[in-house]
Parts: C-alpha cells; sequence; structure tokens
C-alpha cells in the first residue's frame, strides 16, 4: 500500500477513483460483456463490421463529427495504405483499438493510447471490491492514496487529452505523458504551435476547477482530460494571437521524393523541441503530432552560396495549399532565418526568435559576418584591406636595423621603449575593431533582421566609434611614418617625430572623455542585458568563442579603452628614462606633461560627474522647503512662489566647473532660543549647512530652516561633550541666529566641528582660486587690447 502523504491536490499525483470519474458503469459484480464492441464508423463502411483501429488525424476526425474515428481492418487498410502517397506526405497516428472489456475503467480521452501490458494491481483489486460493496469514497480533490498507473508501465506510451475550452475553435490534442517532465516542457511546443502563450492561460484536469500548476510532472496526468481556458481578461488577447498564428502567409510545397533546394538544412540541426525527453514518446505520436527536425524530415539540401542567402528571402514557391500545411510552416520559418527582413509576425516574433538567431549565428559562422553596416562606415576608406595591412609590424625593432647588436645598452633599451609603444598601439587597435566588426557589426545586422531590436547600441557601446577613428588617425598620421622612415633609413626609431601626435593630445582624445563617463553606466546595461535577455546572452556568447576575442569577454573589451588611455604615461615615461640627448628628453617630457594633463582633467570631470550624482540623489530626498511659515492662507499662498531652494543650483564665488559636495551627514539635537530640543538631521555642504527633519514614514527630509551659508557661519563647542554653536552672521557680520547642536556623544561632536572648520578653509581657497583666474583674464583681455589700439595706432602712422 502506499502511504497517504498528499495532504493537498493529491488528484494531480494518481488517478482519480471510477466512482469519483463517473466513466465506468459497475453494475454489483455483473461483469461486462464480450459483445459490447465498437463498429466501425467509416461512412463508406458496407456492414459496420467491428471496429479494430482508431485514427485521430484532422482529416479522420472530420468524417466523425470531430471526433475520433473508428476503423475496421477492411476500411482502415482501404484510408491508410502503406505508401504514403494518399496521406499528404504523413502517416495519421492510429492505434490498436481493444475490445470494451480489457479496458478497465479507461477514461475517454486516452483511448488511442497502448493497452495495458501487465495485469492489475492488488491495490485497484480492493479499490473495485470496495466500490462493489458500496463503499463509496468521495474526498474532492483529495484522495488518500497513490495509485499506479492504468494503462501501461511503460512510461514512454502514456497519454493525456488537451481539450481547449476557448474562444475559437482548436481540434483536441494527444500529448504524451512523459516521465520527469514538468507539463511546462510538455505542453510547450504544443501552445506554441497554435500561437497560445501560457502566461494567458490556465489548465483545468477533468471537471475540476482548481487551476494546474504547470511545475507538476506529465507523467501523472496520463488517461486524464486537461482542459484549456484563458484567464480572465486575457480572451481576447489569446483569441487574437490564436487568429494571427492562422493568418500568416506561409507559402506551400508540394511533396517530392528527393530534397527541396529551397530549404536550408545545416548539418547539427536539433529538434525544435526537447522537453518530448524519450524517442519513444515521439515516435507514438508520429510527425504530426511534434516538430520536424529538417535535415530529418526533409533530407540533407545543399547549402547555397552566402550570394545567394539574400535571395532566398522568406517566400517558396507555392503551388497549392493542403492538409500539409504544418510542413510548409516549418519550412517556411526555417528559410526565413536567413532572410534580412525576417520575423514581422507574431509568431516568429515570440515563438522562434531564439531559434532564428541561433540559425543567423550559424550562418555568420559559415559563411562570416556581412559587410559592415552604414552606422560604422567612419570615412569612405577607413576599413579597406590597405588600411589593414598598415597594422602589420615586424617581429621586432631590430628587423628594422642591419647591425642592432652593435648598440649601446642605454640605446638599445630606448629602442625596445619605442617599440612597445608602437606594438601595444597596433595591437589595440586590433582590439578596438573586434568590439566594432564582431560586437557592434553583428549586433547592428541583427537589428536589421528584426532580431534584438531592444538592445540600444549607444547605451551599450558608447562612442567606440569616435575612439576607433581616432585612434586609427593616430596611427595613420603620427606612428606609421615613424616607422616607414626607419625602415627605408634603416635607421633608430626617433622619438621626437611622435611630438606632433602628443603635443596635440588633449583635442585629439577628447572623445574619451564621454566614453570613460559613460562606461560605468555601460558595463550595467550590459550585465541587465545578460542577466535578463536570453538572445542578448546567446549573442554575446557566441561572439566570445570567436577567435579574435582570444578568451577575453565582452566586459573586458569594454574596458580596454580606459585602461589603454592610462597606459600612455607609463609608456612614455619608460622612453623619457631611456633617453639621454637633452633635446629628445625636452621633447618626450613635454609629452608626457600633455598626456598626464589630459588624464588628469578626465579624472577631475569623472569625479565631479560622481559629486553631481551624489547631490543629485541627496536632492531627491529633500521633500518640501519649509524654513518660513505664513501668517495666514493670503500670506502662505504668496510664499508658496519662494519657499523653495535648487540644491543642484551653482555655488556663488567659485568656479562653475566646481560642484558642491557633501561632506557629512548626520542626525543632532537643535535647540533654538529657549525652545525645546528637536531631532534634526543636517548636511554639510561645500558651502551651506542644511537641517532638516526627517518626514515619517518616507525615506525623505524637508527642510526646516533657511540654508546656512558656510562662510557666514562661527562653530564655538560648548562645556558639555558633544555640544557646540552655531551662529549665524548677515552681509553686516551681525547674528541673526543662534543654533545649539547636540550630538551622540563627544568624538562625533568634535567631528562637526573639524569639519565645518575644514569646510569653510576649502570654500576659501577655491573663491581665492576664482578670483586669481578672473584677474588673469581680466589681465590678458587688456593687453589684447592695447595690443590692437597699437597695432592700429601703427596703421595710422604708416598711412600719414
Amino acid at each position: 500500500m502506499v502511504p497517504n502523504k498528499w495532504s493537498m491536490n493529491s488528484v494531480l499525483h494518481k488517478s482519480p477513483p471510477r466512482s469519483w470519474l463517473g466513466l465506468r458503469l459497475r453494475l454489483n459484480d455483473k461483469p461486462v460483456q464480450e459483445e459490447d464492441w465498437v463498429l466501425c464508423q467509416h461512412p463508406e463502411c458496407p456492414d459496420h463490421r467491428r471496429a479494430s483501429k482508431v485514427c485521430h488525424h484532422p482529416d479522420c476526425r472530420d468524417l466523425n463529427s470531430k471526433n475520433p474515428l473508428h476503423l475496421c481492418e477492411s476500411c482502415d487498410s482501404r484510408c491508410h495504405p502503406e505508401s504514403a502517397g494518399n496521406m499528404h506526405f504523413d502517416r495519421h497516428p492510429r492505434f490498436d483499438l481493444q475490445p470494451q472489456a480489457s479496458i478497465l475503467a479507461r477514461n475517454v480521452s486516452t483511448r488511442s493510447c497502448p493497452p495495458r501490458t501487465s495485469p492489475p494491481s492488488d491495490m485497484e483489486e480492493e479499490e473495485e471490491g470496495s466500490n462493489d460493496r458500496g463503499g463509496i469514497k468521495t474526498v474532492g480533490m483529495k484522495l488518500g492514496k497513490k495509485k499506479p498507473r492504468r494503462h501501461t508501465d511503460d512510461p514512454s506510451k502514456e497519454c493525456f487529452s488537451l481539450k481547449f475550452d476557448l474562444n475559437v475553435d482548436i481540434n483536441t490534442e494527444i500529448v504524451p505523458a512523459v516521465k520527469k517532465k514538468t507539463l511546462r516542457e510538455v505542453l510547450g511546443p504544443v501552445f506554441e504551435r497554435n500561437g497560445i502563450e501560457l502566461s494567458r492561460v490556465d489548465l483545468f484536469l477533468d471537471q475540476s476547477n482548481t487551476p494546474l500548476s504547470l511545475a507538476f510532472e506529465a507523467y501523472r496526468f496520463g488517461g486524464h482530460y486537461l482542459k484549456v481556458k484563458a484567464r480572465p481578461g486575457d480572451e481576447l488577447k489569446v483569441e487574437q494571437g490564436v487568429k494571427d498564428l492562422r493568418s500568416l502567409s506561409l507559402p506551400n510545397m508540394k511533396p517530392s521524393g528527393g530534397p527541396s533546394p529551397y530549404i536550408l538544412s545545416p548539418a547539427g540541426e536539433k529538434v525544435a523541441h526537447e522537453s518530448l525527453g524519450r524517442r519513444d514518446s515521439v515516435d507514438l505520436l508520429g510527425p504530426a503530432r511534434r516538430r520536424k527536425n529538417m535535415t530529418e524530415f526533409l533530407g540533407e539540401a545543399n547549402i547555397p552560396s552566402p550570394d545567394s542567402l539574400g535571395q532566398l528571402g522568406g517566400s517558396l514557391p507555392g503551388v497549392g495549399a493542403g492538409p500539409d500545411s504544418w510542413k510548409n510552416r516549418a519550412a517556411s520559418r526555417f528559410s526565413v532565418l536567413f532572410s534580412s527582413n525576417a520575423g514581422a509576425g507574431p509568431f516568429v516574433k515570440e515563438v522562434d526568435r531564439l531559434e532564428q538567431l541561433q540559425s543567423k549565428l550559424h550562418s555568420y559562422s559559415m559563411f562570416g559576418l556581412p559587410k559592415v553596416p552604414r552606422q560604422l562606415s567612419f570615412d569612405e576608406d577607413a576599413w579597406e584591406e590597405e588600411k589593414e595591412a598598415n597594422l602589420v609590424m615586424e617581429d621586432s625593432w631590430q628587423a628594422l636595423l642591419d647591425d642592432s647588436e652593435a648598440l649601446p645598452r642605454r640605446q638599445f633599451h630606448q629602442q625596445e621603449a619605442i617599440w612597445e609603444l608602437l606594438h601595444t598601439e597596433a595591437t589595440y587597435i586590433k582590439k578596438l575593431r573586434v568590439i566594432t566588426d564582431l560586437f557592434l557589426c553583428g549586433l547592428l545586422n541583427l537589428q536589421e533582421s528584426s532580431l534584438l531590436t531592444e538592445v540600444d547600441p549607444n547605451k551599450l557601446f558608447s562612442n567606440i566609434k569616435e575612439i576607433v577613428r581616432l585612434h586609427t588617425a593616430l596611427w595613420n598620421q603620427v606612428m606609421v611614418p615613424v616607422l616607414e622612415q626607419a625602415r627605408w633609413a634603416r635607421a633608430l626609431l626617433d622619438p621626437t617625430q611622435l611630438y606632433d601626435g602628443f603635443r596635440t593630445f588633449g583635442s585629439r582624445f577628447r572623445p574619451y572623455i564621454r566614453y570613460c563617463m559613460e562606461e560605468e553606466s555601460c558595463m550595467e546595461y550590459m550585465r541587465t542585458l545578460l542577466r535578463d535577455n536570453e538572445l542578448f546572452r546567446t549573442y554575446v556568447t557566441w561572439a566570445e568563442t570567436h577567435k579574435q576575442c582570444n578568451r577575453l569577454k565582452l566586459a573586458d573589451m569594454l574596458a580596454k579603452p580606459h585602461q589603454r588611455l592610462t597606459k600612455y604615461p607609463l609608456l612614455l615615461k619608460s622612453i623619457l628614462k631611456r633617453t639621454d640627448e637633452p633635446t629628445a628628453r625636452d621633447v618626450v617630457s613635454s609629452m608626457v606633461v600633455s598626456v598626464e594633463d589630459f588624464i588628469n582633467s578626465v579624472d577631475f570631470q569623472m569625479h565631479q560627474r560622481q559629486e553631481q550624482q551624489k547631490l543629485a540623489t541627496i536632492s531627491a530626498r529633500i521633500d518640501s522647503y519649509e524654513a518660513v511659515e505664513g501668517s495666514s492662507e493670503e500670506v502662505e499662498k504668496i510664499l508658496k512662489e519662494y519657499n523653495h531652494f535648487d540644491l543642484m543650483a551653482p555655488m556663488r564665488g567659485t568656479s562653475a566647473e566646481q560642484t558642491r559636495q557633501l561632506h557629512l551627514e548626520g542626525a543632532l539635537r537643535m535647540k533654538e532660543g529657549k525652545d525645546s530640543r528637536m531631532e534634526v538631521y543636517c548636511f554639510l555642504f561645500t558651502d551651506l549647512l542644511l537641517i532638516t527633519k526627517p518626514v515619517k514614514r518616507v525615506e525623505k527630509v524637508k527642510t526646516i530652516r533657511q540654508p546656512l551659508l558656510i562662510h557666514n557661519v562661527v562653530c564655538k563647542e560648548l562645556k558639555d561633550p558633544g555640544s557646540f554653536v552655531l551662529i549665524y552672521l548677515n552681509e553686516f557680520r551681525s547674528a541673526v541666529a543662534a543654533y545649539t547642536f547636540q550630538a551622540n556623544s563627544a568624538t562625533q561632536g568634535r567631528s562637526w566641528i573639524d569639519a565645518i572648520c575644514n569646510v569653510q578653509n576649502q570654500l576659501q581657497r577655491l573663491r581665492s582660486q576664482e578670483d586669481l583666474r578672473q584677474q588673469d583674464i581680466q589681465k590678458r583681455c587688456t593687453e589684447e587690447e592695447e595690443e590692437e589700439e597699437g597695432f592700429l595706432g601703427n596703421r595710422g602712422t604708416a598711412g600719414l
């Protein structure tokens, strides 16, 4: 006996009692008569002899009012000959029909299942005995004991019927109840074939009103009906999805003995749905009930040349419609994978996008990537083969000289350092072209085929095209001439010839500012896509296995520009360290200064941007400004226009490039005048102190006092540990407010006092620097005006 361990919905794990299903009429111990057989139901059967076969094909069901057609031996041989020519290139799924007496309480939906291959168990006999004695137990959806399979011990030959209770007419499906497969895996292909989304429908067992979970094992439902109903509110969407699938314009294809020249069947194509885990279960249903392996079904097809791929498109020659339209749909979907305009309908977009993507990538692997799209055409000849040839270098700088061994040691190491700069530049350009020619080019071509259109290339790759353009120009205009001169003269590499390229480093490498600013957001966008987008994950995995990636991931490739930028000072300093000639040292030293100035400016801008993001986050936390209260509603209306504070506004008296920074924040207890203490939350910025109060039930604060300009604040420590006073002065240096603060500890109070003093000193330095900068600007303007006046005066004197 099987222990009763199922506490809820145990009907999902075993077959219900026959008395509950009501599918067998039992009259005490009266045996079923052997004479109760099923007669042949074919309209043209002359004698209506005893039926021995049952067919579930739609053509045969049409002859019996959409029900399975029972046939005698004669009618079966006449309707289903051995040759497939009469059955539209597809055999009908039909099974042997056993005598009614041998079918023990069989569910109506499983007449097509094979008969029992083993005798009934003792448990089943005990249950039948209890039913004969009248001991009928009705427990709703809860059954105490798990019963064995009712039809066969072979899990590959169990089936259940899938009935569609929708607003559209869909034939009942016979689905294999595969062991160790969930309902989601088994029903997925069936629903895809009918254009139904699993998320919009519910499944019900027989007459039950409790929806089934798609995580249940399909094997336990063998011998039952499963009803499919649209979820409340999704009826129209389900109906529209089925109609959209049926309205697709599908080409037709007459069956022939040989392979079709229009079908692309690359070797190694897998069966579209592996959820039917065992071969037996697939063979049980026949080709009409499962997706086809196109290579296996249609035979090996010759793969056309790359030039002919675009001509195939999504169209195949049509020669008439027929009941083999399922085969035409599969062939059309497979051929459209190589089309540049594939995937317009919802069926292709929602169901076969992954299959289409895999086939596209397979074609790229076989024939190479297509031409670079116009979005990547940086200039008219940037990607021609002769430009690529410029990146080819000798194995070593010693190949440029006739007698490199005679060089002094210092000069030898200098040439090594210069060669490292040139060689790493060529290698870096090749890696950049992997990003553009492989990752970006492949993505843009897939998007032209309506794949991965949800991916934004600009958010993923930023301005990588500008980075490639500037390095291509730097190589062709600066570094190639150095190499050509050494090759032609068989002389040493001259570092001074690099000066023109690195002297203008700041203007030439300006695109790096944007790339470095957006690098982190690009990385986060890529991580999100890899986590949530299966198609993108498949594409990136395919691209990363390309030999040009050299086992590098996409994240590693996107980090290369930032890494290369920070490497230039090290390479130039290595050259400077090994250069002895004074003039050359001055030139290389100025190159180092130019590169470091640009990198420092990039770091400064990135730091400022981070501070702006922090400031924006804090500003979003400030819910309202309530520093001043009106005495009446009329006053409140007037105050409403001025009761606000913009924390993102620039600081007064400092450079516009400076950003307000947060130096300290925390909870304090404040007392103003003789009022009682109140809990406040303070923010100390570069130029002001903000006193706020937390808002209940939300993670925000409201400003309860006017912002205190830090240069007008006087901070003094009090006797009580952790307490200090802030006196706020106006422009006349007169006190207008005084606030006493109490920290949680003496250490915390001391940290607030020190932080306020440090911020005041920093603000004073920033304002002094801005004053000096403004004076320099004014001085230069005055000098330019004087020079212009002198020039005009000299011209007037010369005219006289």
